[in-house]
C-alpha cells in the first residue's frame, strides 16, 4: 500500500498534540499509543495493536483533540486525509459508506471518553 508511511516512535514520542491542525489519519501495527486530555494532560485511553485513531483528519478543518503520545515503542501505519479520499474515490460506494459510519462512530467515541 503505497499510501500509507511507517512511523517508528519509542516510548514517550509525542505524535501531535491537542489544538493541532487534523491531517493524517494512523493505524497501529504494534505498540500502543496514549491518548492525552488537552487540558489536563491525563491520559484518558490506550490505544493498541489494530486501533485507529486520528480520523479528525477526515474531518475538513479537523482539529486534533487530544494528545497522541506513545506508550511505549510503537510502530504505526499513517496516511494523509487525501490520501485516504483516493483511495476511497476508487471504492466501492458501500465501502465508501461504511467507512464514514466508522469514522463518526469513533468521533463519538473518543468525544464520551474525554467526559468521563
Amino acid at each position: 500500500m503505497s499510501s500509507f508511511e511507517e512511523i517508528k516512535l519509542d516510548t514517550g514520542d509525542v505524535l501531535f498534540k491537542a489544538g493541532e491542525p487534523a491531517a493524517k489519519l494512523y493505524f497501529i501495527q504494534s505498540g500502543s499509543i496514549q491518548m492525552a486530555d488537552k487540558n489536563t494532560g491525563a491520559v484518558f485511553a490506550t490505544l493498541r495493536e489494530g486501533d485507529s485513531f486520528g480520523e479528525q483528519a477526515m474531518l475538513q478543518g479537523g482539529i486534533r483533540g487530544a494528545t497522541a503520545l506513545a506508550g511505549e515503542p510503537s510502530l504505526l501505519l499513517e496516511i494523509t486525509a487525501e490520501g485516504l479520499r483516493e483511495m476511497l474515490k476508487t471504492a466501492s460506494p458501500i465501502l465508501t459508506a461504511v467507512f464514514e459510519a466508522m469514522m463518526l462512530q469513533q468521533n463519538m467515541q473518543n468525544v464520551l471518553r474525554t467526559k468521563t
